[in-house]
């Protein structure tokens, strides 16, 4: 199901190892997924909210929020 995430959920594989965080207010679907997973897959690790930014530089919910 596509829709905004109303709380940051950590998004794991299918052995529960962390794939990133998303943000409140980061709009989720399958596309999106497949996005994410590819860099994943290619990085080893979780992303950060900076490799984030760069799959999706024009989603407000990863915009730098000021201190």
């Amino acid at each position: 199901m596509a829709d905004k995430l109303k709380e940051p959920p950590v998004i794991t594989n299918h052995r529960r190892k962390p794939v990133c965080i998303l943000q409140t207010g980061f709009y989720f679907d399958d596309e999106r997924w497949d996005r994410i997973w590819q860099p994943f897959e290619e990085k080893g690790e979780a992303l950060s909210d900076d490799d984030l930014r760069e799959l999706f530089p024009d989603e407000p919910a990863l915009a730098p929020r000021s201190r």
